[in-house]
């Protein structure tokens, strides 16, 4: 009787260890639903780059692009494939960059560029984005139409809710010996909203115990090269602001964040809430 009694006990013991691991298995996938359920479609393209430039026979071309994806495993991989001069399509590898959310979603970018002396340009206009995670595979291409830029856009924000991004492939803090100062150079760029508006860089030396302002200007060109121009506002209404102020040699590291003012709001890119960081003589 006492065997049939201790088989008894294990089998209510081993009951319940299998309904609380079945519990903790449920959590995990509740959890990944949550994130698909405020992800209709867990990848984004937020913006892109493209450029190009020619001078006596010297060509360079230049494109880069910034995806939003769910963080729904550890193990993925996020890609533009773009259509090639040929009509083929071929894959430009993205890599991981930044959590962000509190690690609901990851930022992805890569960059492709070519120059040299008689290349030949690969990439036509069209492109999409693919997502690869837990064996399925999530394509954002516009809704069906592919995103579409020429070799001389500029930024283009795909992200509605993107109005203000700085461009921190052109952020830098070098120090001048001529004027035993530090430089701080800034180049950002905002979604044309309305003619009356005012873009600046709040900015600190010290932790944000102090913090002072800096007004970026309007550029109605930017130079892409020798005779090669962007126009601000662009084709897809973005427009290009810069800026720069002398600090003190001892000021070697910033912390900042952009605001955008316009019609009574103010847009931020704060980096997610983590502000930008810039030593002296690098970039971000």
């Amino acid at each position: 009787m006492k065997k049939y009694f201790y088989l008894l006990i294990s089998l209510i013991i081993l009951s319940c260890n299998t309904e609380d691991d079945f519990i903790e298995d449920k959590k995990e996938d509740i959890a990944i639903d949550d994130i698909l359920l405020k992800n209709s479609n867990p990848v984004k393209l937020t913006k892109a780059w493209t450029t190009y430039s020619s001078y006596r026979g010297y060509e360079s071309y230049v494109r880069k692009f910034t995806v939003k994806v769910a963080n729904l495993a550890y193990d993925k991989t996020v890609s533009i494939y773009h259509q090639k001069i040929d009509g083929n399509w071929d894959q430009i590898p993205l890599a991981y960059n930044q959590s962000v959310d509190n690690g609901q979603n990851e930022i992805w970018f890569g960059e492709y560029s070519l120059s040299g002396y008689g290349v030949n340009q690969v990439y036509a206009d069209a492109f999409v984005v693919r997502y690869d995670v837990n064996g399925t595979t999530y394509w954002d291409n516009n809704n069906g139409s592919d995103y579409k830029m020429s070799r001389t856009e500029g930024f283009f924000f795909a992200d509605s809710n993107i109005n203000v991004s700085v461009d921190t492939d052109f952020v830098g803090l070098s120090y001048s010996a001529y004027d035993d100062q530090n430089r701080f150079n800034i180049t950002v760029d905002v979604r044309n909203l309305d003619p009356n508006k005012e873009v600046g860089v709040v900015y600190s030396s010290d932790g944000w115990k102090t913090q002072k302002y800096l007004p970026l200007i309007y550029r109605q060109f930017w130079s892409n090269g020798p005779f090669y121009t962007i126009q601000s506002p662009n084709n897809f209404g973005i427009e290009r602001w810069q800026g720069y102020t002398l600090l003190s040699a001892s000021d070697d590291q910033l912390e900042y964040a952009i605001v955008y003012r316009v019609n009574g709001k103010e847009y931020w890119d704060n980096n997610y809430g983590e502000n930008y960081m810039v030593n002296v003589n690098s970039n971000n």
